[in-house]
């Protein structure tokens, strides 16, 4: 039996996925991404890397896969003989650090990267120290700020004409399929939906509903005096003020997305899209929830579902299809930050 692994390198986490010939997943675990210590977001982990940092950011990722990969193999039971590939996602800023590629214009207008091409590679440049060679596969991406863990995403969606595709991490990575035309754009949430909650992030947001029902906060996220100070308890998550308005920001930032994403679509069309919504908020994501607090429109209520992390699920899949289903597509970049409706509207969806 031969097995492929799957890596879905995360702003936040690394996850990985053994899977057999017959697709099954023997073999599943995760890890705080390293590079933490080196910013918690990509911009941050950007000028760490343009300061000097590459090298050693480089070699840290290098290690942690080299290691992780050596304790799947030891407790899944099997040699590295039997892999018969090593399938990476990730966005397109750790794709540069994991291969040492100059990062600078990643972090500047108009945000280029060295390349966003699918690459093969040989198992010993991501440390692996074993005699024998296994191919390393890099999945491509789209741009500076929609990489590759959103391609492999895809991999695992119906080839619909129209939906919406929305990946909640530390950048909220959106894709807005219609009809021949491709819009792509990112929205940089920071941390707050990955280490709001201890487990689901969408605990986080069940209990901040909870909170805004009871009045313990208000509708701009302000906790009432009694708990302005020591913070407020709901569903084992401690909230306090601060930790409120890192997520009002990321909330906003992802609603910001979607209203100027879909800013030129019909009303009326909204409610035909097919919805999904991936990233560490899992399977049990309350969407009448997330639009109680203002992170998605009303129009999601019927036609949203969450789809867990599809990134590590298509770096088991095979990307032929999607390849085909892309080939007679436009795509179309939108920097959010440069469109004027872009602040007002970011401002007024702080508010819960």
């Amino acid at each position: 039996m031969m097995y492929t692994l799957g890596i879905d390198i995360g702003t936040t986490n690394i996850e990985y996925a053994l899977a057999d010939d017959l697709a099954k997943v023997v073999y599943q675990t995760s890890r705080q991404n390293p590079l933490s210590s080196y910013g918690l977001d990509v911009m941050t982990r950007i000028f760490r890397a343009c300061e000097g940092k590459l090298d050693v950011m480089s070699r840290t990722l290098k290690d942690a896969l080299s290691q992780d990969i050596d304790i799947i193999i030891s407790e899944s039971d099997i040699t590295i003989a039997d892999v018969k590939s090593i399938n990476i996602a990730a966005n397109t800023t750790m794709v540069h650090i994991l291969m040492d590629y100059d990062c600078e214009n990643l972090g500047r207008y108009p945000f280029s990267p060295v390349h966003t091409e699918a690459k093969q590679i040989d198992s010993s440049l991501i440390g692996l120290t074993e005699e024998i060679s296994i191919a390393v596969n890099i999945t491509q991406g789209f741009s500076a700020f929609v990489g590759g863990d959103i391609y492999s995403g895809l991999k695992t969606l119906p080839s619909c004409d129209d939906y919406l595709f929305i990946d909640m991490g530390t950048n909220a990575e959106m894709v807005l399929v219609t009809g021949n035309e491709i819009y792509i754009t990112s929205a940089a949430a920071g941390p707050a939906f990955e280490t709001c909650a201890i487990g689901h992030a969408s605990d986080a947001i069940d209990a901040l509903a909870d909170m805004l029902s009871l009045n313990v906060m208000d509708e701009t996220g302000l906790l009432d005096d009694e708990y302005f100070n020591s913070g407020y308890d709901s569903r084992n998550i401690h909230f306090s003020q601060k930790k409120i308005r890192d997520f009002q920001m990321a909330k906003s930032a992802v609603r910001t997305g979607i209203d100027l994403l879909t800013a030129e679509i019909d009303n009326s069309f909204k409610q035909t899209l097919n919805i999904y919504i991936a990233g560490n908020f899992g399977y049990n994501l309350n969407i009448s929830n997330c639009i109680r607090l203002g992170m998605f429109p009303e129009w999601f209520e019927n036609n949203a579902i969450a789809v867990g992390n599809t990134s590590l699920k298509g770096t088991l899949l095979d990307s032929k299809d999607l390849e085909e289903f892309l080939s007679d597509k436009k795509i179309k970049e939108i920097y959010l930050a440069n469109l004027p409706d872009f602040n007002e509207l970011y401002i007024s969806n702080m508010n819960f």
